[in-house]
């Protein structure tokens, strides 16, 4: 049966939106939980990307490579033009320049060259994107229907009961052996943990695109997976990404519809 563990939070893809960081952090912080898991893609689409990886850097316990932190010190190769362009210019702001020394961006480039890409607990495991390939790999909502082979695969790579993973920005739960995706609406937010293999995604907290514009994270305490949604100023954020002039409106927009 599950063991109960002093509470986590797991946070996702915030994607240099500072102001929806600042609210989730703010949230968590009330509840009294001391423990952030921020499982990657902490750079990427969003305007702030240096204090977005300053924060996470300070509040968060534990920090994972997501595949756009591990493109900006790689290349984008699959990604599609807007992703590239959003890659090109957290690159541009923050690779240090060997001519021009710069502490807080040789301090924020090597906390990016130090990401790990799994964090595991005696009771979980957590990853950007899935036990089997833990930075890339999709594990997409209609997978338990339409790839149950797939998703057979990457049960069979988890390395404890419960995985939690982002990548998507879709916030769900998938149980071995059942063809559907449960999204938080289906268990009022609050997922009872059984004997069953589960693969959690916490949602995204830079750029949700489940139509809910609020942020999502989820709270962890080894018996129930909470869901929790947060309100951030989307104006504020959208409006910084126009003044930029490098990165796709799209990116902006989006916040307005959750998508």
């Amino acid at each position: 049966m599950p063991e109960s563990i002093e509470p986590v939070a797991l946070i996702s893809d915030v994607h240099g939106n500072i102001e929806a960081l600042t609210e989730v952090i703010k949230d968590i912080q009330e509840q009294g939980i001391n423990r952030i898991i921020n499982l990657g893609d902490t750079v990427g689409y969003g305007p702030d990307p240096e204090a977005c990886v300053d924060l996470v850097a300070k509040a968060c316990t534990h920090n994972l490579c997501g595949n756009h932190d591990y493109a900006v010190l790689h290349d984008a190769d699959g990604f599609n033009p807007v992703a590239r362009a959003a890659v090109d210019f957290v690159r541009e702001k923050m690779r240090p320049d060997p001519d021009i020394p710069n502490e807080d961006k040789l301090r924020r480039w090597e906390w990016l060259q130090n990401l790990e890409p799994i964090y595991e607990d005696g009771v979980f495991e957590a990853m950007h994107a899935s036990p089997r390939q833990p930075i890339t790999e999709y594990v997409l909502p209609s997978d338990p229907e339409l790839d149950p082979f797939k998703l057979q695969d990457i049960f069979d790579a988890m390395s404890h009961e419960v995985a939690f993973v982002g990548h998507t920005h879709f916030p769900g739960v998938i149980e071995d052996g059942h063809d559907f995706f449960l999204i938080p609406a289906a268990f009022d937010m609050a997922y009872e943990v059984t004997d069953k293999r589960i693969i959690v995604n916490v949602g995204s907290v830079g750029q949700p695109r489940d139509r809910d514009i609020r942020s999502c994270y989820v709270v962890f305490d080894g018996k129930t997976v909470e869901y929790r949604r947060v309100e951030y100023n989307v104006e504020k954020t959208v409006h910084k990404i126009r003044e930029t002039g490098k990165l796709h409106e799209i990116c902006g927009l989006r916040l307005r519809e959750g998508r």
